[in-house]
């Protein structure tokens, strides 16, 4: 009986240290994903579009993405921080960079 006390005890304190240890996080469940031949995900177009990342799922990432050519939202509503502003993206809308800005993706965040 005393044992199994002492065993419940130090499970107690154990999961109680952790608790204290382990700051609570908001989960960010947005991954880079294969673009495959899928449209409805969120898909960059960077280095003046030679390389493409493609991202599902709610959250926000800062990906660093250099001379963004073009920002597809697929089936997402968006925002981007590109270059010097934030933008907001409907489903199935498209930024291009018609004007050469080479500007990067600082955050994406999909809702």
């Amino acid at each position: 009986m005393k044992r199994s006390t002492l065993r419940i005890s130090l499970a107690a304190a154990a999961a109680g240290a952790m608790t204290v240890v382990l700051p609570a996080a908001p989960a960010a469940a947005i991954n880079q994903t294969d673009c495959g031949t899928r449209t409805d995900f969120v898909k960059v177009w960077y280095n003046g579009g030679a390389d493409t990342k493609c991202f599902a799922n709610a959250g926000t990432v800062t990906p660093g993405l250099l001379d963004v050519e073009r920002i597809t939202s697929g089936n997402n509503s968006v925002h981007v921080w590109l270059g010097n502003e934030i933008r907001s993206m409907d489903k199935w809308s498209s930024i291009r960079d018609v004007e050469n800005l080479n500007a990067p993706l600082y955050a994406l965040r999909i809702h």
